[in-house]
């Protein structure tokens, strides 16, 4: 049995596929969601073995949940949307990500289920293109929000709302003024997410957003630390990143 979900934030078309995957008497569909984050959410305690996601959907798009799906210790295959017909399905034929072009098409469907078959037998094989191809498409600067955890359920946070980011090791965390929340980064990749005019490396276990800066404490061995507006902790400018910290925010 293979086990789909599907995600489209239009109903309509969400109740067409389901019609025409129910055909299939192998294709168990364990959820249909207009929202990518319950779905999202659902998939982060549910393994599925393929996830059929519209590209064009508000605030997260295809893209964004597919990478967001991607950093899942077992993520699934996906399949692609679209009512377009534009150069992003030239890409997905290139990288052997499979799409389908609404209004769909049964046999155009039916190819989409002989490929998923193909490559469950090979699981493992398809994640590199689809890296591949999120990361060629995906801006981080299009996206103002980011998906973050919290108590098992996903937010999406302006980026304009973090004062920082750090790591314990274990997890990455993004503290904002009212709350932390997990991501399932690591600090090097939410660096590549984050505007770099408006945010800096201080440390290897810190990115701070720069204009969220309330004061700025000498520290020893000529560093500094930093404080901000209604939170307590303060973070640490590293000594090889102190010389760039003064010269970013002008400092004699």
């Amino acid at each position: 049995m293979i086990k789909i979900v599907l995600v489209d934030d239009e109903r309509p078309a969400l109740e067409e596929l389901t019609y025409l995957l129910n055909e299939y008497d192998f294709i168990h569909i364990v959820g249909a969601y207009t929202d990518p984050k319950v779905a999202l959410e659902v998939l982060h305690n549910t393994k599925v073995d393929a996830a059929f996601i519209d590209i064009s959907m508000p605030e997260m798009d295809g893209f964004m949940l597919a990478g967001a799906l991607m950093k899942f210790p077992s993520p699934p295959l996906i399949v692609f949307a679209t009512a377009f017909d534009d150069f992003a399905i030239q890409a997905f034929e290139i990288h052997a990500v499979d799409y389908i072009l609404k209004p769909l098409s049964e046999e155009r469907l039916d190819r989409t289920i002989q490929h998923i078959e193909e490559q469950l037998k090979h699981k493992g094989n398809h994640l590199a293109p689809i890296k591949e191809l999120i990361s060629t498409n995906q801006n981080p600067e299009k996206y103002e929000k980011l998906p973050v955890w919290k108590n098992d359920r996903i937010y999406l946070i302006n980026k304009a709302d973090i004062l920082y980011c750090t790591t314990n090791g274990s997890e990455t965390i993004i503290v904002t003024k009212k709350e932390r929340y997990i991501v399932l980064d690591t600090l090097s990749a939410l660096e590549a997410q984050l505007d770099d005019q408006a945010f800096f490396r201080c440390h290897r276990s810190y990115i701070i957003r720069l204009d969220a800066i309330e004061e700025v404490i000498p520290w020893f061995n000529n560093t500094f630390e930093v404080r901000f507006l209604q939170c307590e902790e303060n973070v640490p400018i590293s000594r090889r990143n102190t010389k760039t910290f003064k010269a970013l925010i002008n400092m004699k």
